[in-house]
């Protein structure tokens, strides 16, 4: 039987050092905010996304958010939360909401962290991969929704084809 490897790393340190190491193995540019927080901007095929990473120590979460690069029209945000129903129902993890004061749509996931044991590697690596390919999956449909005035069933219908075959 073969047996998987994964690099743990006790936490006697602060969290986001290990998700400013993965950061920087991956040659991206960040800065850390006077929080602490994490801001990484990484180019998608649709655009570029702003990941950040925090910390909420008092209930020991760390979170991810993923922002889009796409602002929803004002005459458009009263019909947003039908989209964004929609949109959740098919996420794996996490959620989507639209900032209310930038009007942007943004991933959101968190997840517990026991600062007493030891946190891994591969967990940040796979939640981070996985909140972009969400936000890569779903922009389309928030980039129509926005410019194009469907509604949400209508976005969705055209954005949840699978295809099948060899390219």
């Amino acid at each position: 039987m073969k047996s998987i490897k994964s690099q743990n790393i006790k936490n006697n340190f602060n969290p986001l050092d290990l998700v400013e190491d993965i950061i920087n193995r991956n040659d991206w540019d960040y800065e850390r905010d006077k929080n602490k927080n994490i801001h990484v901007e990484v180019s998608g095929d649709w655009c570029d996304y702003q990941l950040s990473y925090g910390i909420n120590e008092d209930i020991k979460l760390i979170y991810i958010s993923c922002a889009l690069d796409l602002k929803i029209p004002e005459n458009r945000m009263r019909d947003i939360f039908s989209l964004l129903a929609e949109i959740n129902e098919k996420l794996l993890i996490g959620h989507f909401e639209v900032w209310t004061e930038d009007s942007w749509p943004v991933l959101r996931q968190s997840f517990p962290i026991a600062f007493n044991q030891s946190l891994c590697r591969n967990q940040l690596e796979q939640a981070s991969i996985m909140a972009l390919e969400e936000c890569e999956k779903f922009y389309p449909a928030f980039q129509m929704f926005a410019w194009d005035n469907k509604d949400a069933k209508d976005t969705l219908k055209h954005l949840m084809l699978e295809t099948q075959g060899e390219v």
